[in-house]
């Protein structure tokens, strides 16, 4: 094995400790503390991860044209550092976006160059070795992501330490990530940039990047996320074109010029259109599995009629009565995603990939498809979860639990397929840009989820509170609402609940309908984790409140997902058996 490969496991390691400790905690910090509602919570978090998969554009343009891999690693990773900090010192809705665009912008520019940095650790001579080297490396993410996913939402939820120490020991952590990495530059294969001495022009690349970013950023206040994404793909496109195509490409470095032929003309330019359509396909696999990780799943896990007392089972023994009490944070419970992957890993590697190998020929694109359809089916599972919940049922944490397995198995078909298929269908040249797409897939599945948890709220009329032991609110119609139906309160209304502790704090987030009065126009309000009355009081003033509810109530949120992956991937059958592959190594002698 490569001596370089120990340091960029290590890095991974930590970095990954970060990323998947500040995306825990972030959706349940919006909602516990800075009272979101569940759709805008679910949708920022949707935006922030979009964010962090996207900007690996940036990143791989930066290290294929200008800086190489390792400068690029280590400066991206110092703003990285910086928007961590900004989350640990934070505290207001300002400080959050800063800070989530900050490590968004980090993550992302560092992400395309460790993937494809351990495959350039390689050659002809041992290739055979980069499939275990790619298993070590998803085994160090998903390591690292299963312990900070336990620990970061314990320290979020214990008063005494709170989100300064939540999303503090992620900055720690990346701290540690980026002098890993520093330590091993002298045992890395470097495969150069494009060009040699670049100056300031990665600077001013990024300023142009950045002022793309600024005019899509503009279109996302008028329209949405997923318009906005595409906009922001749309101007790159054209920037490439207008490079290659106009007088532009004589002011430009005549090493940008050669790289950017080389990377989006002929056979390579072919490479990339028919890489970005299967990267499509996987788009709605991530718009799926992202849910699991802090998202729609964590959300679910928060009502109180979900059993999170993941021994109870011992209940009856008295031997292990401790144990049968110990309950989960409904945060935690992800992190059966990542014991999932160790123990998965070998099962497919030597168990079950041998096993269809005798049935059938068992290539990526196959191992993709399967995949699919087991992703759509753990979304039915949740779906019947939500059903239960809704409807005022209780039901065991180990239903999600089982979800969690069944979606692990698609992951490893899909996503660690996708990962090495990348790799290997990447001319030398653009690694990291092909890499960077693949990435790119998920920025776009959560700018999809993003987007339908902004389309699916609908605005309400609400024309009075009724305050005190229980609260009503009158709307202009309760037409089509049903108990266990969330409403989402915002603004200035004017009205502050009592908690069970005596404090109060603004009648703002997401609430549940537990009782219609059709008549009246108007339904009754519990919390949505122990369905307990909401104590209010204060005087409403309806021209400053924010009240909506949902159009996808419920389950039918997760079927509509299921059913979503389940078209595609009967679209996806037709397109694989026409995708035509070669794959791509370096030659030994380039060592």
């Amino acid at each position: 094995m490569p001596a370089g490969i120990p340091f960029i496991i290590a890095n991974e390691f930590a970095e990954r400790f970060c990323f998947y400790g500040i995306n825990a905690i972030l959706v349940t910090y919006m909602i516990q503390f800075l009272h979101f509602g569940d759709a805008k919570a679910l949708g920022w978090g949707a935006m922030f991860k979009s964010a962090a998969y996207f900007f690996p554009l940036l990143g791989a343009m930066v290290s294929d044209i200008f800086l190489a891999k390792f400068r690029t690693i280590i400066w991206f990773s110092l703003v990285y550092i910086a928007g961590c900090t900004m989350l640990a010192l934070g505290g207001t809705a300002t400080t959050l976006v800063i800070g989530m665009f900050l490590v968004a912008f980090g993550t992302g520019g560092i992400k395309p160059c460790v993937s494809t940095n351990v495959g350039d650790q390689f050659t002809s001579a041992n290739q055979h070795l980069i499939e275990r080297a790619f298993s070590y490396f998803y085994f160090s993410i998903n390591a690292g992501s299963s312990i900070s996913i336990w620990f970061c939402p314990q320290l979020l939820a214990d008063p005494n330490y709170g989100p300064t120490w939540a999303f503090g020991m992620p900055a720690a952590m990346m701290s540690l990530a980026t002098l890993v990495f520093f330590l091993g530059r002298k045992r890395f294969a470097v495969v150069p940039a494009a060009i040699d001495k670049p100056g300031l022009q990665p600077l001013a690349f990024i300023g142009v990047f950045l002022v793309m970013l600024g005019i899509s950023a503009a279109i996302f206040t008028q329209t949405n996320y997923l318009f906005a994404l595409f906009t922001m793909l749309a101007q790159l496109a054209l920037a490439v074109f207008l490079a290659l195509n106009t007088g532009l490409r004589k002011t430009l470095p005549s090493e940008l010029v050669a790289w950017l032929e080389r990377s989006f003309t002929g056979e390579n330019l072919k490479t990339v259109g028919r890489l970005s359509v299967l990267y499509l396909f996987i788009a709605i696999f991530w718009a799926l599995w992202d849910q699991s990780n802090g998202n729609s799943w964590t959300v679910q896990a928060q009502s109180g009629l979900m059993d999170k007392h993941l021994f109870g089972f011992l209940s009856g023994i008295p031997a292990f009565a401790s144990l049968a009490s110990y309950e989960m944070l409904p945060a935690q419970l992800q992190v059966v995603n990542g014991l999932y992957i160790l123990i998965m890993i070998p099962i497919f590697t030597f168990g079950i990939y041998p096993l269809l190998g005798k049935f059938f020929t068992v290539t990526p694109l196959r191992k993709i498809g399967i995949g699919f359809f087991i992703t759509a089916s753990s979304f039915l599972i949740v779906a019947w979860i939500e059903n239960r919940i809704q409807n005022g049922h209780s039901v065991s944490l180990w239903w999600q639990v089982t979800a969690y397995g069944v979606l692990t198995a698609s992951e490893v078909l899909v996503s660690i397929t996708g990962l090495e298929y990348s790799y290997k269908q990447a001319p030398p040249v653009m690694k990291s840009t092909i890499m960077s797409l693949f990435l790119l897939s998920t920025s776009v599945g959560n700018g999809l989820t993003a987007t339908v948890n902004d389309l699916m709220v609908r605005p309400l009329q609400a024309s009075a509170v009724e305050t005190g032991a229980e609260t009503w609110v009158t709307l202009s119609t309760v037409d089509g609402f049903v108990p266990g139906q969330k409403i989402d309160l915002g603004g200035a209304n004017g009205i502050e609940t009592t908690l069970a502790s005596g404090t109060s704090e603004p009648f703002a987030g997401t609430y549940l309908i537990a009782e219609i009065d059709v008549a009246g126009k108007r339904v009754r309000l519990v919390d949505k984790v122990e369905r307990q009355p909401i104590i209010s009081s204060g005087t409403f003033d309806a021209g400053k409140a924010q009240v909506s509810t949902y159009a996808l109530v419920g389950p039918v949120y997760f079927l509509f997902f299921a059913g979503l992956m389940g078209g595609i991937a009967v679209l996806y059958i037709l397109f694989a058996v026409r995708l035509k592959e070669k794959t791509y190594v370096r030659d030994a002698d380039a060592a």
